[in-house]
Parts: structure tokens; C-alpha cells; sequence
């Protein structure tokens, strides 16, 4: 209930105030789905809760305050995983939607098979992944209803529509530059164990 009137509150503030959107040149629009505490300077950010860094605070499965073909850029971290299974082409075809010709969806993921091998490598104790399976579970927007590994997800990206998927490197250029769940790696008994599937699709 408290995040729920926080949200509203902060909603009616925002429509009033809002920060700065980044001044990129060439009218380049960016989105950061599900930004979180992340705050990039040439990206505007999207998130359920409210912080004062958040452009737009909505759920992100819906675009609808930007025009079709209009986005060069989204990047949504462990978000994807957050939507029922049944509700992932639809997500998707949304954002599909927004972005130009060439444009990039960026995505990052849990990997279930990495999941798998931390499963098995640690005994098969559940509890080991049950995190990154289930989610955090301290929120409403908390929640983990689906499973990715490399297949489907490019099964899911093809069928969307996006004419090329593969795979990027975190730290490779500016864009893929944060400090979230597409670089964490779990430590179990002082062993890193990396989680996430990172992906990116090309319409």
C-alpha cells in the first residue's frame, strides 16, 4: 500500500515537474526500461517507483507516450523475466514498435542455463539460485514469472520480428556501460558465478 500511494503522489508531482530530458544530438531518443537507482546521462528513464531521476513513472510494458518508429535505443535489464510468460510477445511487440528502422532493443536477462550449472555445482540446493528465479519478492514489481535461456529468447526476438539477434558485451561502449544485473556475478562460498544472458536484437 505504501508504494502504491508513494506512486500516485509522485505521479501528479511529475506531471508537473519532470527532469530534464538528456540533450542528445540528432534527436536521439534512448529509453532505460526499468532504470531502478540508475540514472544515465543520455538516457531517459522509465520506471514503477518513483525517484526523482525517473522521466516517466509507468510500467514499461506500455509505450504509449512515444510514437511508432521513433527510438534508436532501448535497454531494459532483468525486466523481461518480470511479465508472464504468456504476456512476453505482446511486451515485446510493443517495444518493437517504438523503435526506428535499425533500431536496438538491449536486453539482459537471468540465464537459466548458468542458473542450472550454479544449481548443480552447489549441491542442487535450490536456495543457491532461488533469487534469481523468483525474484526479490519486496515489491509488487518484484516478481519473476518466466524462465530465458539463450533459444528462446532469440526465438522470442525472431518471431517479435527484429531482423538480427546477438549477443554484447557490458562495457563495450558507452551504452552498455551500467552497473546493474547484466555484469553481477553471484558469489557462493567465494566463487563468482555469472547469471545473465545478454542479448540484443536489431529491427
Amino acid at each position: 500500500m505504501k508504494y502504491k500511494i508513494k506512486t500516485i503522489g509522485a505521479k501528479i508531482k511529475r506531471s508537473f515537474m519532470r527532469p530534464p530530458l538528456p540533450d542528445l544530438e540528432e534527436k536521439i531518443i534512448n529509453l532505460h526500461l526499468g532504470c531502478g537507482s540508475i540514472n544515465h546521462p543520455k538516457f531517459i528513464n522509465i520506471d514503477g517507483l518513483p525517484a526523482p531521476h525517473i522521466h516517466y513513472i509507468r510500467s514499461i510494458e506500455k509505450l504509449s507516450i512515444f510514437d511508432d518508429n521513433s527510438v534508436d535505443l532501448i535497454y531494459a535489464s532483468h525486466c523481461l523475466e518480470h511479465f508472464k510468460y504468456n504476456c512476453v510477445s505482446s511486451v515485446l511487440v510493443e517495444w518493437f514498435r517504438v523503435l526506428k528502422k535499425s533500431g536496438i532493443l538491449r536486453l539482459s536477462v537471468p540465464d537459466f542455463d548458468l542458473l542450472l550449472d550454479i544449481y548443480k555445482k552447489n549441491g542442487n540446493n535450490i536456495n543457491a539460485i532461488i533469487e534469481q528465479l523468483m525474484g526479490g519478492q519486496n515489491h509488487k514489481y518484484n516478481f519473476h514469472y518466466t524462465a530465458f535461456n539463450k533459444s528462446n529468447l532469440d526465438s522470442f526476438l525472431l518471431e517479435t520480428g527484429f531482423e538480427t539477434v546477438r549477443e554484447w558485451q557490458p562495457g563495450s561502449c558507452e551504452y552498455t556501460t551500467f552497473d546493474d544485473f547484466s555484469t553481477y556475478k553471484k558469489n557462493i562460498n567465494g566463487k563468482l558465478y555469472p547469471v545473465s544472458l545478454n542479448l540484443e536484437a536489431v529491427k
